[in-house]
Order: structure tokens, then C-alpha cells, then sequence
């Protein structure tokens, strides 16, 4: 079988893709061509034929004679068959993939449906000592960070209903809701729930709400795996990665249905 052979990469199709992303990396609408020859390192004449080349392929606007140049709706045709393919769910399961190898813990995603938090993903790490939850486990909404972090970003219809479900009216009834309220606006605070052997004994779970346009979580992240070994990879960490990895997941799913 014969070796594959070596591409031989076009400098000047990689430029014009520096080109175009540029406009991102600065969140520029529009840029001069001085601007853009400085950003990139080019000499003038070689940023000059690349925008040029640009502006006749519909991926860049020139404002006018001499003017700055915008990007075009060139562009907006390839996004849009982009976004076409992707669904919500693809998003996750590529940031899921993308943290289970980072700190090698299982990572689950569990969906508010009917009103009950479903796990519906699990993607699983290399450790001997495995947590030992599974697709389809139904959560609770009162124990453990999965169902947590959903709970607490629900309507407040909704938890006082599961409060009353939960506590009903007899004695001591008002102050476990209350205790309940007081951990909910806690989490809604920090923007995270952390448990520690709630659900399941010796485990440690970090979870962080995905919520939609209207501010209800519609899923929860989480990397939970046994106790010591989360404490020694530091908690802390973890718990900011996964809300950084939400807050990008809010922002890209809100020009993507599905």
C-alpha cells in the first residue's frame, strides 16, 4: 500500500481564513485594511490582494470607496448550513467528551422531563472505582447536585409545588421547605451545587445548570466520581471549568433549535 502523500498547505488560503476570523477574535464590525495588515503581521500589498480577492467572492464589504471593510452575506449562507446540522444535544456531547478527557471522571447530563430530572447521557472515565449511575436513572430533585442544579433554577411555582409534594403540611413541614428555599437561592447565588456523598456514598458531584432563553434549566452538567480523587484533582477547578463550559453552551444554543 503506498504512503499517503503529504499535502502541500496554500499559505494564502490560510490567510484569508486569518482574515475572516479576525473580525471575531476583535468583535470588530468593520476593519481597515491598515488594521487588519497590523493585526496579522502582512505586508500591505498581501493583505491588500487577500481582502481584495475577498470582496469579489462575496465574503467581505467594502463601505464605500475606500472604506473600512465588513464582513458579507457570504458568510451568513455557510453558517447557516452549519447551524443547520447541529442540534443542542451535539453541542453538549462534544463539551462532555471534551471534560471527560480533561480530568478522566464520569460527566452526566440529566434533562428536566415531565418534571422529572432523567439522566439521558453519561460518558463514562477509566477509573476502577466508577460511579454507578446509568442512562435513564431518574434523579432526585432534592438530593445530589444533578437534581439540584436543575431544581433550583426552575419557576418558583414549580418548587413551591415539589416543596409541597416533598414536606406536605405536618409538623415541622414549613421549616424543611424553608431550609429547602434557603439552599436553593444559595445555589442560584453561586451559580453551582457541589455534593458530598448525598446520592451515592463516597462520591463527590460538581453540577451546573444549562438554561434557556428564559432562565430555566432545561438540563444540568455534572463530573462526579469518588470523593478523594475529585478533592485531589481540586473541586474548585472543576466547578469553574463546568460553568464556563454552561455559559458557552447558553450562548450557542441560543442561535441553534433543536
Amino acid at each position: 500500500m503506498s504512503e499517503e502523500k503529504q499535502p502541500q498547505y496554500i499559505n494564502s488560503v490560510s490567510r484569508a481564513i486569518h482574515v475572516l476570523e479576525l473580525y471575531g477574535r476583535q468583535n470588530a464590525q468593520s476593519l481597515s485594511l491598515a488594521e487588519i495588515a497590523k493585526a496579522l503581521g502582512l505586508q500591505k500589498t498581501t493583505a491588500f490582494n487577500i481582502v481584495k480577492t475577498l470582496v469579489r467572492e462575496g465574503w467581505l464589504v467594502q463601505e464605500g470607496p475606500g472604506g473600512k471593510y465588513r464582513l458579507g452575506t457570504r458568510i451568513l449562507r455557510v453558517s447557516t448550513a452549519v447551524v443547520r446540522g447541529i442540534t443542542t444535544e451535539d453541542l453538549i456531547l462534544e463539551e462532555m467528551h471534551r471534560l471527560r478527557d480533561k480530568y478522566n471522571e464520569d460527566v452526566v447530563l440529566t434533562a428536566m422531563m415531565d418534571g422529572l430530572p432523567i439522566c439521558v447521557e453519561k460518558l463514562q472515565s477509566t477509573n476502577v472505582l466508577r460511579v454507578a449511575s446509568k442512562v435513564g436513572r431518574m434523579s432526585n430533585l432534592l438530593r445530589g447536585s444533578t437534581g439540584k442544579a436543575l431544581f433550583a433554577w426552575q419557576t418558583p411555582e414549580f418548587i413551591e409545588n415539589i416543596l409541597a409534594q416533598a414536606f406536605g403540611q405536618g409538623a415541622g413541614a414549613e421549616e424543611k421547605k424553608e431550609s429547602m428555599r434557603r439552599e436553593v437561592a444559595k445555589i442560584r447565588a453561586q451559580g453551582w451545587c457541589i455534593s458530598l456523598g448525598e446520592q451515592d456514598p463516597g462520591v463527590a458531584s460538581v453540577a451546573v445548570p444549562i438554561r434557556d432563553s428564559r432562565g430555566v434549566a432545561s438540563y444540568s452538567l455534572a463530573i462526579l466520581g469518588e470523593e478523594n480523587r475529585m478533592r485531589q484533582k481540586g473541586m474548585e477547578g472543576i466547578r469553574d471549568e463546568l460553568m464556563a463550559t454552561a455559559r458557552r453552551l447558553e450562548e450557542e444554543r441560543s442561535f441553534i433549535r433543536g
